[in-house]
């Protein structure tokens, strides 16, 4: 066995036992001299760790310990706010941008628009434990609750619209894919050019069962694994 690949499972047990999500791996020449082994080595292993979703490289900070990948139950009803509060950890979205837009065709698809129709769009970088998982791309039929848009700041997208205009969303389909992020993803999710996303084209309904948003959603694939139910 390769000598980094040593070093990984070793590393593996030690967070297993020793440390707390959150807390952050000594420096790596540190670590280095611990192994007798120089820093090229050891990168190798931290970065093992990292694509298994144990570890995650901060830039100025260190390496930080997370807990294992959020599993994320895919159905009609799922939801990204209830489902990690469900498993105890804090999730939040933060609104990076809100503006109207022409529909590209795959926007104009999933809201049976025409291309080039106006929509409403709001990016949403979404974090866990306030570590930044996602970014998220809503596109917004166009209506009365436009106005009250401008009062989003962070939370749950979803929960807004039903607080302030009772309307419900809920998951009709969604396509699942995986890219490599590019230079927008790399500066809001804190990551290099050759991290592996999941990918999400999402189309919710209201309660009239119209398509109401359109979503792409590029998650970071090591700290997310998604569930898919499938009811009897």
């Amino acid at each position: 066995m390769p000598r980094y690949q040593e070093i990984a499972l070793n590393l593996e047990q030690q967070i297993s036992q020793g440390y707390q999500a959150g807390q952050y791996l000594p420096p790596e020449q540190r670590l280095a001299e611990h192994y007798q082994v120089n820093r090229h080595t050891l990168r190798r292993a931290i970065d093992e760790l990292v694509l298994k979703g144990w570890l995650l490289r901060q830039q100025g900070k260190g390496v930080m310990v997370l807990s294992k990948p959020m599993r994320y139950p895919l159905h009609s009803g799922s939801k990204f706010t209830d489902n990690l509060l469900n498993a105890g950890v804090k999730p939040n979205s933060r609104l990076l941008s809100l503006s109207r837009i022409q529909a590209n065709a795959q926007v104009a698809k999933g809201l049976n628009l025409s291309l080039g129709d106006t929509v409403i769009q709001l990016k949403t970088l979404r974090f866990i434990n306030q570590v930044p998982v996602s970014i998220v791309f809503h596109h917004l039929q166009l209506g009365e609750h436009e106005a009250s848009l401008n009062l989003y700041r962070q939370g749950s997208l979803h929960a807004f619209l039903q607080q302030y205009h009772a309307i419900k969303l809920r998951r009709h389909h969604t396509v699942v894919g995986a890219q490599l992020a590019n230079a927008e993803d790399c500066a809001c999710l804190q990551i290099c050019a050759a991290t592996p996303l999941l990918t999400l084209q999402t189309v919710n309904v209201d309660q009239h069962q119209q398509p109401f948003e359109f979503s792409l959603s590029h998650i970071r694939a090591e700290l997310v694994e998604l569930s898919l139910e499938h009811p009897l």
